[in-house]
């Protein structure tokens, strides 16, 4: 995965210019503070009320007082005792005036206590009623002091002195049943103010109970999002990491395979001119042995960073890992088991078979080499639908349809702190025996493919590694069979090759051997020196150029080549995988191209294949495709 393809993690703008983690916070307190305010105001009306109908209560008692007052004093001047009677009348006085501020209100004389007026329609009709008795009695007791003044008998028994005793109770009783009214309102009261807390402190109980579960939901979704941003990190530095390393060794390959290429050429240059059983002969093939291996080195390296060009093709994981089986077992030994779980089922993938069989096999080995004691492989295949993204370790596994290859073993397990590393170039924990490239080539490959590999691993319990290819719904690749080589295969008839190399070590070693094989050679060292030496009108049947080059790349040399001589056949050669080559278009299947470092053999083998084609097929109009990598001569030795 390039750095360019991952996610950009940005965090989201607060709308609204406020921070979303005050927010709640804020709300709680707005809440409480207006809830503590009407709460507040509602206490404080409410007692102002009770304080209004507590006065109203005392007023009412007092008229009772008053009236039981005047009635006893009343019977005492009757009976003979010496009373001062404006006593009585002031009692009765005081009665109706109280009953008078009921109504109307007004502040009482005796406490300066300012009455409110009673509002209640059938509560001041009550009070009414007891102003008329109040005055009933006034006048009854005027009666009966007058009738005592004339001596007339109006004491206790007789007609007028039952009338107001009956007048004095139904008085009393009014008095009573309005202050009973009073007190259940301030009971009402009372209780509405309760109601009302209840209800305020309900609302902001409900308040932060909601305020809390949103805080806590927040909280769960913000660890949530760091954790994912956190593997997305994890994801961007592993991806930075490989990139910087498939770039070092994308570079590097250029240059490396131009020596290799170099060295190889000149070896076989030697071994032409010696004896096929001499010393020397034998020297050379060593050497060349030796240049393979360190060619096998660097597509190892090019299939990590993934600029390795490759043959994909559309397979069936089963057939290539039921093909290997016999093969695995040889290499695992007797003392570990090996099973495979294929399903049947499983759909096709487009990727390159030999690699396939690389990663699976370098698998086996890991597997078997964390087993000394033995143990048991398992090979899985399943096919797999990600609806949704998957976070497995480090990588990101995008929603689509999938094939999973899994291999596990029960051996000793990868500790966590190096599970974030196995896939790095050259980090091995075999000392002395591990170069540590077969992990990071798995990875490069599975990249390439468009995949993604993990590992799971827990110490002495074993290690699972997935492997999760795309499906392809293109039709599937038919085995083609090699057309017989003719004896003939690679000599030269004389025909004029022109060779563009900037790489002089490069340039004078493949001249030489297509030299040898009966070629003649024109050698340039540019682009432009190659143009110029065509229209100087030198003779050429076929360019070799090499890609990448200063100044004129070799895209611009066929551009320019078919503009002057469109029949022109070009083959083109690097040793540079990297995305240019892409990008010119050489990998498309439309012109020639050969993989360096290549064997003479092959150089002159691919030379000759296009030499014998007709003409048309190399008109621009009338291209034929070629397959974008040559593959290697039997016998040939490449690793």
């Amino acid at each position: 995965m390039a750095v360019s393809d991952l996610p950009r993690l940005e965090a989201p703008e607060p709308s609204g210019g406020s921070r979303p983690g005050l927010r709640l916070p804020v709300l709680i307190l707005v809440l409480g503070v207006v809830s503590s305010f009407l709460w507040g105001t509602t206490y404080t009306v409410s007692e102002r009320l009770k304080l209004r109908d507590r006065a109203l209560i005392r007023a009412t008692r007092d008229i009772s007082l008053a009236l039981a007052t005047s009635h006893l004093w009343l019977e005492e001047v009757l009976t003979g005792d010496k009373l001062d009677r404006r006593q009585i009348w002031d009692r009765l006085d005081q009665a109706h005036d109280l009953g008078v501020h009921l109504l109307d209100g007004g502040r009482l004389p005796q406490e300066g206590t300012e009455l409110k007026p009673i509002e209640q329609g059938a509560l001041r009709q009550r009070v009414q009623n007891l102003l008329g008795d109040i005055d009933g009695l006034r006048t009854l007791a005027r009666e009966r002091l007058s009738g005592l003044d004339r001596g007339l008998r109006t004491g206790v028994g007789t007609n007028i002195d039952a009338q107001y005793d009956r007048l004095f109770e139904q008085a009393t009783a009014k008095a009573v049943a309005i202050e009973l009214e009073l007190e259940a309102r301030i009971l009402h009261d009372d209780a509405r103010t309760r109601g009302v807390f209840l209800g305020f402190l309900l609302i902001w109980l409900a308040t932060v109970t909601v305020s809390a579960v949103g805080l806590w939901r927040r909280e769960v979704r913000r660890l949530a999002a760091e954790e994912s941003l956190k593997k997305s990190e994890a994801q961007l530095l592993q991806a930075q990491k490989m990139e910087a390393v498939g770039r070092l060794a994308g570079g590097l390959a250029h240059d490396v395979n131009n020596f290799v290429t170099a060295i190889t050429s000149q070896c076989e240059l030697v071994q032409l001119d010696a004896a096929p059983e001499s010393p020397l002969a034998h020297r050379m093939g060593v050497v060349i042995g030796t240049a393979q291996k360190i060619s096998a080195l660097i597509r190892r390296l090019l299939a990590f960073s993934r600029r390795q060009p490759v043959q994909p093709q559309v397979v069936r994981l089963n057939q290539i890992v039921a093909g290997l089986e016999a093969m695995m077992r040889g290499l695992i030994g007797e003392d570990v088991q090996l099973s495979t779980v294929l399903d049947p089922e499983t759909w096709p993938v487009k990727i390159d078979p030999s690699q396939v069989e690389q990663i699976v096999l370098n698998l086996v080995v890991n597997a078997r080499e964390a087993s000394p004691r033995g143990g048991r492989i398992m090979i899985e295949t399943v096919n797999l639908v990600l609806e949704r993204g998957l976070f497995d370790g480090p990588m990101v596994v995008a929603p689509g349809d999938y094939v999973l290859l899994a291999v596990s073993d029960t051996g000793t397990g990868i500790p966590a702190e190096l599970k974030d590393r196995i896939f790095e170039p050259f980090f091995t924990t075999k000392e002395g025996t591990g170069n540590g490239l077969g992990l990071a080539t798995a990875y490069g490959i599975v990249k390439q493919a468009g995949g993604h590999i993990s590992v799971y691993s827990e110490v002495g319990r074993g290690t699972t590694f997935k492997i999760y290819l795309p499906r392809t719904h293109d039709p599937e690749t038919r085995p083609q069979v090699a057309a017989p080589k003719s004896a003939h295969l690679g000599s030269g008839g004389g025909e004029k090759i022109l060779l563009v190399e900037d790489n002089g070590e490069l340039r004078e070693a493949t001249g030489g051997i297509l030299s040898a094989y009966g070629y003649q050679v024109t050698s340039v060292d540019s682009g432009e020196a190659a143009l110029d030496a065509i229209d100087r009108g030198v003779e050429v049947d076929l360019v070799v150029s090499d890609v990448v080059m200063p100044g004129l790349s070799g895209k611009d040399v066929l551009d320019r080549i078919r503009e002057r001589r469109p029949d022109l056949p070009v083959l083109f050669i690097s040793g540079y995988t990297d995305n240019v080559i892409f990008r010119h278009g050489l990998l498309t299947g439309e012109l020639d191209f050969l993989e360096k470092p290549f064997a003479a053999a092959r150089l002159t083998a691919k030379v000759r294949e296009i030499l014998d084609r007709p003409v048309a097929a190399v008109h621009p109009h009338l291209l034929t495709p070629s397959p974008t990598r040559t593959p290697a001569l039997p016998g040939e030795g490449e690793s």
